[in-house]
């Protein structure tokens, strides 16, 4: 078997690190193209398909290649966008709903208004002025009014 054994088994080898190679270089394709599908429909509904990380998407399609795309694809139908109920009926998801709108509640701090930002998204965590009046701020913890409260520079405690 000579040298033209040995040269066959060497085109050989190199044929399939070349395959390895290529069928590499496609899985990152359709990588590639499983995370731009996610992101463009994130951007355009406000969730991912079947509200994945886009990530996760990349490594479905990674993984499945084509099957992935399909399977993401099927999952974009599948999915109800952010600002839709389960009536069909669409709204604001970053609307920020006043407490007035909420349910009624025996409690007087159920009431009070949720602080906003310059762009009317709920404010982050951090003293505000108090809504019951009773004292100059009250700490809000970016969800719901805590018992700290300060006046002067004073802090002290007083339940809802």
């Amino acid at each position: 078997m000579g040298s033209l054994g040995l040269a066959a088994v060497g085109t050989a080898a190199r044929t399939s690190a070349e395959e390895l190679a290529l069928e590499a270089l496609f899985a990152l394709v359709f990588a590639v193209f499983g995370y731009r599908i996610s992101t463009r429909y994130r951007a355009a509904r406000g969730v991912t398909p079947w509200h994945l990380p886009s990530l996760v998407w990349a490594l479905i399609c990674l993984v499945l290649q084509p099957f992935g795309i399909i399977v993401e694809l099927f999952a974009e139908f599948t999915t109800r966008a952010a600002g839709v109920t389960l009536s069909g009926e669409r709204f604001d998801p970053l609307e920020v709903v006043p407490a007035r709108k909420l349910a009624p509640s025996p409690m007087p701090a159920a009431t009070w208004a949720v602080p906003v930002d310059e762009a009317g998204r709920t404010a982050l965590f951090g003293w505000y002025p108090d809504p019951s009046g009773r004292h100059e701020l009250r700490y809000f913890d970016g969800r719901v009014w805590s018992d700290q409260v300060a006046d002067r520079g004073a802090v002290a405690t007083d339940p809802l």
